[in-house]
């Protein structure tokens, strides 16, 4: 049995709380992660990194969106709880460019597997 890994936090004291968009980077870092997972089988990699994509996609449409209408308007919602919305888009650029950069490695690793098992990308051109 796993033993639970002891907190840093002082006994009667709240753990730092996660902005939740950062959070929601790390849950997309976890996708990202199954991609990389040579256990699981190649094509299903891809539909990670496929995952991965559209999960980004999405989070700069909506929550990426808000925190830049914050910055415009230079105020934040009463309950907001975090860093100032600013700072916080420059964490978010901190974070993607990193998942970005690993996601072209596990893409292109992938393409070469793919070739290994004669799986081939081709472009419509390449069809006739």
């Amino acid at each position: 049995m796993k033993s639970v890994p002891k907190s840093n936090t002082p006994p009667g004291k709240l753990p730092p709380l996660v902005n939740r968009e950062i959070s929601w980077l790390s849950f997309n870092r976890r996708v990202l992660q199954e991609a990389e997972d040579s256990t699981v089988p190649v094509i299903e990699r891809m539909r990670f990194l496929g995952i991965f994509s559209n999960n980004l996609d999405e989070f700069f449409r909506v929550r990426v969106a808000t925190v830049r209408r914050m910055v415009t308007l230079g105020k934040t919602d009463k309950d907001y709880v975090g860093p100032k919305p600013k700072k916080l888009l420059s964490e978010i650029q901190k974070v993607v460019l990193s998942l970005q950069e690993r996601f072209g490695q596990i893409y292109n690793q992938l393409l070469v597997e793919l070739k290994n098992d004669h799986i081939f990308k081709i472009k419509k051109k390449d069809l006739t």
